[in-house]
């Protein structure tokens, strides 16, 4: 059974939506924090939308920018970056360069949906053309089924919505994905209760599950009508959920919103976890600065989208289109009455071992702001960055950030990891 029968529009505000630049908020932890104040070094040039920063064995780095369309390899120590192939769907060739992830030999592999396909890059940052996920070769679970209908997942481990939810590699190389949130019943499709976190061996596409991710109500809608279905997938402002990361060993770090908990999963990915102790939090209400610092964060920097299309052509062939669309930031009809612990696409696992969770903060509170754990989830403290700074990747004793001007250009900074 198939979703898109004619016409679907795919919009992660979780996965590739710029707009989620809103710095993490909470309330400060009673340990001891460490403040970030000035980068030892910045790019020249600006960027529009930073996606992934992806650091090479000599220091320079790969950076991919949605809303440009571009990768670049950034020099630190000169200040300058210069563009890595260029746009379209040809050989070397990307439409949405997503998140840059690290391969084993100091290769790079770039998510790119609107090609259905993954962009290869040699040591140093040289072009090696794309990978494609074998087709149905062994796809990621589907979904827990909702009450009443089965369950199916949009595009299998290689289609456009894969892609948009692969969120890391490890050491080996192996893929890091989540499933698809929609499930079908008699009714048409629907939201399902939880997804499952899916590492897939590259070579043989063998996927294991390593852990259930719950989905709170709204973070996926779809509607139907005739041949026509529309997906969103993305809940509405301080959407409350798991967030997840992986070690480079390929240990699985989840963080449970219902407690705020860290579990850590094996790296064979069979076991129980390892749980650190629930982090106390101290609730702080939604109110009108708040709402309008949200609503800011969408007017600046507006969430970007995939319109996939598909329409029967001569001799009954699928034929199927894919174009970046802007998602309409309409007003939300619901606010959550206190923010969430934390941000669940703020979840970073560190090559040294930490583990960092970014915090939603009153609106008063301009320091964006991060709780650190051990690699057996007890909370060891917090750091603080400077306002208008997010966090965006991590490399041999380094942190790299996007600092923000008030025309809403990106600054991509090095500080060292304290």
């Amino acid at each position: 059974m198939t979703l898109l029968s004619r016409t679907s529009v795919v919009a992660s505000s979780a996965t590739i939506a710029l707009g989620s630049l809103w710095p993490s908020q909470g309330a400060l932890a009673q340990q001891s924090a460490r403040t970030y104040y000035k980068p030892v070094a910045e790019l020249i040039e600006p960027y529009s939308g930073v996606r992934g920063v992806r650091e090479l064995a000599d220091g320079r780095v790969i950076v991919t920018d949605t809303r440009d369309k571009v990768v670049q390899l950034a020099d630190f120590k000169t200040g300058r970056a210069s563009t890595i192939g260029r746009e379209g769907s040809g050989p070397n060739e990307y439409q949405m360069p997503v998140f840059a992830f690290a391969l084993p030999g100091d290769s790079t592999m770039i998510a790119d949906p609107m090609n259905s396909r993954f962009l290869l890059l040699g040591p140093g940052g040289r072009l090696a053309g794309t990978w494609i996920p074998a087709a149905g070769a062994a796809p990621a679970p589907a979904p827990r089924p909702a009450a009443g209908g089965p369950a199916f997942a949009i595009g299998g481990a290689g289609g456009p919505m894969a892609l948009l939810q692969a969120r890391a590699v490890d050491s080996q190389g192996r893929l890091y994905t989540t499933g698809s949130p929609i499930v079908a019943g008699p009714d048409g499709p629907r939201q399902a209760d939880s997804v499952p976190l899916t590492r897939i061996n590259r070579k043989s596409m063998a996927a294991d599950t390593i852990a259930w991710l719950k989905l709170p109500k709204g973070a996926a809608t779809a509607t139907s009508s005739g041949n026509n279905v529309s997906i969103r997938i993305g809940g509405g402002p301080f959407s409350a959920q798991d967030g997840w990361s992986v070690l480079p060993d390929g240990r699985v770090v989840v963080v449970r919103h219902a407690n705020y908990q860290v579990e850590v999963y094996p790296a064979s990915g069979a076991g129980a976890p390892v749980r650190g102790a629930p982090v106390k939090v101290t609730p702080i209400r939604v109110g009108e600065a708040e709402k309008d610092a949200y609503r800011e964060s969408m007017r600046s920097n507006a969430p970007i989208g995939m319109a996939v299309t598909q329409q029967s052509g001569s001799g009954g062939a699928t034929v199927t289109r894919r174009e970046a669309v802007s998602i309409p930031q309409n007003e939300p009809t619901e606010w959550p009455a206190v923010l969430p612990a934390f941000q669940y696409t703020q979840v970073h696992a560190l090559p040294n071992g930490q583990i960092w969770v970014g915090r939603y903060r009153a609106a008063s509170d301009k320091n964006p702001r991060f709780d650190v754990f051990d690699a057996t989830g007890k909370h060891t403290g917090q750091v603080v960055f400077p306002p208008r700074t997010n966090v965006i990747g991590f490399g041999k004793g380094v942190v790299y950030t996007v600092r923000i001007d008030d025309d809403d250009l990106q600054y991509l900074q090095r500080y060292a990891l304290q």
